[in-house]
């Protein structure tokens, strides 16, 4: 007893010492934090969002967006440089990847969406180009890009523009059980040791009648330390790329209500049950930290679900509705903000005859 009373005093002491504003702050709980989103401060018809980390969101319209859902604010605008594009954090801004007139392109720009570098891939290549659409990926410290082709995967040195071959397809690059086919996707490690990806490959020796199979895979930067799995009949469709982990969307095809996901620190895998056996058919949306994954099922309305992703947990059920059922024709695009547990889900992006619909719903505790 003494000892709890001496420990209150001090503590209490502590706070007296301090300046009111300061102690105010210490003795004061934190505010939940707020997502706003308001359409209006946009011109023209939103395609797509993509994560900026913290909070922020980029928003594609007539123009590129970076808006803070904090504030509910827009902190800058640029020229959009493609149609579709994927977007990755690096340290005091961006890099965004994507498709255009010339092939895989990336553009780095700062945190004030000022242009600082771009990069026309396909051209640092000799006779390869890159197919799919997650076949980039940066460094979190934005100096090297670990490029995926059709014949094999790349780490290029952004400071020295040095590019070095870490995967010659052509040359039977695989384990001793395990010849790689095609990578289709690349992220680095949460310490940019390693380089993570997904793809195809083949059984060594050739097994009868055994066709292509879904695998991923490990490397070290210097190429070394290669390690791949074939995770079972799993089908995978993508990969998301989030802060702390990597999620593989089954093909809807071939569904069965999982969901494979990796530790993008130790590279563990884990799996997510879906509740209902039409869920994943219809998309597969993670959150930008990968705390949460929601699914949507389209039938003549959107019935969203959001569950936790380390425990598996249904957390959040949404139905969203609308009188035009042209909304309903494919699939949303839906954005969760892991700080503020709120839903961000755009409606009709994809579909030029509609205004696109935005709706948001807070899920969790």
């Amino acid at each position: 007893m003494k000892k709890t009373i001496c420990f209150l005093l001090a503590a209490l002491l502590t706070l007296a010492s301090l300046p009111f504003g300061q102690a105010n702050a210490l003795a004061a709980p934190a505010g939940p934090v707020k997502c706003v989103f308001n359409s209006s401060h946009f011109d023209g018809k939103i395609r797509e969002c993509a994560y900026a980390g913290d909070g922020k969101l980029f928003a594609a319209a007539d123009k590129l967006y970076l808006y803070d859902t904090a504030t509910g604010s827009v902190l800058a605008k640029t020229e959009t440089p493609l149609r579709s594009f994927e977007v990755q954090a690096i340290d005091k801004g961006y890099i965004l990847s994507g498709m255009g007139d010339d092939g895989m392109m990336g553009y780095i720009y700062d945190s004030s969406l000022t242009l600082t570098k771009k990069i026309a891939v396909n051209h640092l290549l000799t006779e390869d180009f890159v197919v799919s659409e997650t076949g980039v990926a940066v460094s979190t410290d934005g100096k090297k890009l670990a490029i995926a082709t059709l014949n094999g995967l790349y780490l290029y040195d952004l400071e020295k523009e040095k590019l070095t071959t870490l995967l010659d397809l052509t040359k039977k690059a695989g384990t001793s059980k395990i010849q790689i086919s095609v990578v289709d996707g690349v992220a680095f490690s949460q310490d940019n040791s390693q380089i993570m990806f997904y793809g195809g490959g083949q059984s060594i020796p050739a097994k009868k009648g055994e066709n292509s199979f879904f695998i991923y895979g490990s490397l070290a930067l210097d190429g070394s330390n290669l390690k791949l799995t074939k995770p079972s009949s799993y089908s995978i469709e993508e990969i998301q790329r989030r802060t702390d982990r990597l999620f593989f969307p089954q093909t809807f095809t071939r569904n069965d209500r999982t969901l494979l996901w990796l530790d993008r620190k130790t590279g563990d895998k884990s799996t997510l049950s879906f509740a209902t056996k039409n869920e994943g058919r219809n998309g597969v949306y993670s959150s930008e930290r990968g705390d949460y994954v929601a699914t949507a099922v389209l039938d003549g309305s959107l019935t969203v679900r959001v569950y936790e992703a380390a425990s598996g947990k249904l957390i959040a059920t949404k139905v969203i509705q609308n009188s035009n059922k042209t909304y309903f024709y494919r699939i949303p695009g839906i954005y969760l903000l892991d700080e503020a547990k709120t839903a961000v889900v755009l409606l009709g992006g994809s579909i030029g005859e509609v205004d696109t619909l935005v709706s948001t719903f807070t899920f969790g505790e």
